[in-house]
């Protein structure tokens, strides 16, 4: 990242300019934001290359194609003008490396992060081949790796599938060592190509190199091996191998659909995958490292003016966009506020851009260029607690985490209050929702966002707008309480079932309901199931939902999964103390529930067999669960423990008071954060801890009670909610 010249522009269209990102043979890549503070990656063509007709109109085919593909998984264009005198295009900015440059710095991923990274990879596949295209360029150096899951970007030679596209038969695009053999042949390339690309990808992403690649001097050699020669796949995975083999198999018509690759490698979906920390520690924690020093540069002043502070470093505008005085630069709280995606990596139109790379050696990214790297800062010394980047003052408190959905960070308010998680200012407030504990008392399916409205009806929102979508009425005998949790198909909410007298209407006396959970399906709004539940003394009920199951603990000291299509029970345990029925919220670590209390429980999500059992000392308990990548966080009675997820054993163990109450601890990155009782136990704050070693690193306290600390990230920020108050904290 470089500050802007004397021959850059302050502004390209309504976007203000902020840093130069990147120059190649085809443009100019700015860091840039709109007025409205959103952040983006803007690429300029140059002048000489605008004049072409032939370019221009390739520019226009790589602009339609990047905006006709809606998939969660790839970086949207969010605005462009083809015609103007210099071309541009406008993009989300995505906080991550390349999957080249992951691997060139930090070596082969985990199993684990391959299956997530195909999975998700397969899921946009699946979005582009919807839109009608094929990407035809699926490599390493087009894949970014964020905290909250991987992007397809670069849309440069995609293809219509109908035929009509930059190419014709015989003419060869693509990277040698990522393309299919019919595309290395010079024939056509359907969907099946790039599923052999991906194939290839994940291969690389295994082993550090191509299926092609061992030995390869040239491309000649590379693209004879592709359409001669068996892939190299002795050192993928064996539990990866068969899926990739079935991708990078030489007939097209022998490879799976990405719909398929998607399934092989995650039975729960992609998204299950992506829960806790997909990406190994090193690489999470680069990214929060380079935000928060990205987060402490400040804005150059206007050319020809000196500027207040002469020893800060350039990087970006003011965070609402708005005027200022002239050689007057923002304070690091405005660029705060103006969002967290200035660092990481831009890839446009085959223009890649590597930035800010701490904690080693960045190697360049594959491909033909390699990026500037951005200048870090000094940080705050070591054990001060950050600052909050913003507050918003809540009308209640608050009894359960934020949730981060599409760019909104959602808040249970007395309405549902969507929060721009740049600035925390309110982007819409929606229908009145109830207060919930602990379980958050909304979920997402289907692109919405669903909850029980002041009616207790089935309510389906949009995160982007807040606008309602429709509302199911809630049949006569039901009556619902909590939305346990969705998918994209279903919403399932808890409740209770009364018989109803001969006109069809509830008799509700005090022993004549049942408690039931109840299965709606997001398509045709009707009731798919329904099944009644186990219960002592009342009906309460805490638990998740995935693609395949619902999961949930009663009051009877349950722990249920049904299958989530038909209702059937899957399997059943009983946990904790018989003698006192304590509701408690399973943590789902992988393909694991996990479950708190003197004993630290671990049943496998598909059969529900006993992994794991680890007994707590005395009369203390294991609390506040936290996952990320094997390793299960808790604490007891005095302190903060970290154990190995498979045999139980202690990582580390640190002292701490922690809170008596709900709240669990949330790793991100290289800290673990814990919330912890301070003073003489009248107040709380937040710990973060070391998440390798259990060191404390800082606690923050904001003079408040002694109220949970709710949690929720985006790998970068940490999102907290304490009685009122809803803070964004660095997360580092």
């Amino acid at each position: 990242m470089r500050p802007l010249g004397t021959d850059d522009p302050s502004t390209v269209g309504p976007y203000r300019l902020i840093a130069l990102l990147g120059a190649g043979g085809m443009g100019k890549v700015y860091l840039a934001r709109s007025a409205g503070g959103r952040t983006v990656a803007v690429k300029v063509v140059r002048p000489e290359l605008a004049g072409d007709p032939g370019f221009r109109e390739r520019f226009r085919r790589e602009v339609a194609a990047a905006q006709a593909v809606d998939g969660a998984f790839t970086a949207p264009v969010v605005d462009a003008d083809r015609d103007s005198a210099a071309p541009w295009l406008a993009t989300a900015y995505v906080l991550g490396p390349t999957l080249a440059e992951a691997v060139a710095e930090h070596g082969p991923m985990p199993e684990r992060t391959v299956r997530a990274l195909g999975a998700v990879l397969a899921e946009a596949l699946t979005a582009i081949h919807a839109a009608g295209l094929v990407h035809r360029d699926l490599k390493p150096s087009n894949v970014l790796l964020a905290a909250d899951g991987p992007r397809v970007i670069d849309f440069g030679i995609a293809r219509a599938l109908d035929g009509s596209g930059a190419t014709t038969t015989g003419v060869i695009v693509g990277s040698p060592g990522f393309m299919s053999p019919e595309q290395a042949s010079g024939r056509k390339v359907g969907p099946a190509g790039d599923v052999f690309a991906l194939g290839s990808v994940l291969a690389f992403a295994a082993t550090g190199q191509g299926p092609f690649s061992a030995g390869a001097g040239d491309a000649a050699t590379l693209l004879y091996r592709v359409v001669h020669e068996e892939p190299d796949l002795a050192q993928v995975p064996g539990t990866l191998r068969p899926v990739l083999a079935a991708c990078l198999a030489k007939d097209p018509a022998g490879r799976p659909t990405p719909a398929q690759v998607r399934d092989l490698l995650a039975a729960e979906g992609a998204a299950a995958l992506l829960r806790g920390a997909w990406l190994p520690a090193e690489i999470s924690g680069g990214i929060a490292r380079h935000a928060a020093h990205v987060l402490e540069l400040e804005t150059p002043a206007p050319f020809g003016r000196a500027a207040p502070d002469t020893d800060a470093a350039p990087a970006a505008a003011d965070a609402a966009g708005t005027s200022r005085e002239p050689g007057r630069a923002p304070s690091r709280r405005g660029l705060l506020l103006g969002g967290l995606s200035a660092v990481g990596v831009v890839a446009l139109g085959g223009l890649g851009y590597a930035l800010a790379g701490g904690g080693g050696k960045r190697a360049p990214a594959a491909g033909p260029t390699a990026g500037p790297t951005a200048t870090p800062t000094p940080t705050r010394p070591p054990g001060v607690a950050p600052q909050p980047l913003w507050t918003y003052a809540a009308s209640r408190q608050l009894g359960n985490p934020p949730y981060l959905v599409d760019g909104r960070l959602l808040v249970a308010d007395t309405n549902l209050t969507a929060l721009d998680p740049r600035s925390g200012k309110v982007a819409w407030t929606g229908p009145q929702i109830s207060a919930g504990t602990q379980q958050r008392p909304m979920a997402r399916g289907a692109g919405l966002v669903l909850q029980l409205d002041d009616g207790n009806q089935v309510t389906a929102v949009d995160p982007a707008t807040g606008a309602q979508r429709w509302t199911v009425p809630t049949p006569p005998q039901f009556g619902f309480t909590t939305v346990l949790g969705a998918n994209d198909t279903t919403v399932f909410v808890t409740g209770q079932q009364f018989p109803l007298d001969k006109s069809g209407r509830p008799v509700i006396s005090l022993n004549s309901s049942d408690s039931v959970i109840v299965a709606i399906d997001l398509g045709t709004r009707k009731v798919r199931w329904v099944q009644h539940r186990r219960t002592s003394n009342d009906w309460e009920v805490l638990g998740f939902a995935t693609a395949k199951y619902v999961v949930y603990t009663n009051d009877a000291n349950n722990v249920v999964a049904r299958d989530q299509g038909t209702g059937a029970q899957v399997w059943s345990q009983t946990y904790g103390d018989p003698h006192a029925t304590i509701t408690e919220l399973p943590l789902l670590g992988g393909d694991t529930v996990f479950l708190p209390g003197s004993r630290l429980l671990g049943y496998g999500l598909a059969k529900g067999e006993q992994r794991l059992t680890v007994q707590a000392s005395g009369t203390s308990s294991y609390q506040a669960l936290g996952y990320a990548d094997g390793t299960v966080f808790a604490t007891l009675h005095d302190s903060a423990v970290a154990l190995d997820a498979r045999s139980g054993t202690t990582r580390w163990s640190t002292p701490i008071v922690p809170t008596v109450g709900l709240a669990s601890m949330l790793v991100v990155g290289p800290t673990a954060f814990c919330p912890v009782l301070t003073g003489n136990g009248t107040s709380s704050g937040l710990a973060a801890l070391d998440r390798a070693t259990g060191h404390l690193r800082w606690t923050f306290q904001d003079g408040g009670t002694d109220d949970d600390w709710w949690m929720e990230t985006d790998g970068t920020v940490l999102y907290v909610t304490h009685g009122e108050r809803v803070y964004g904290l660095p997360a580092t």
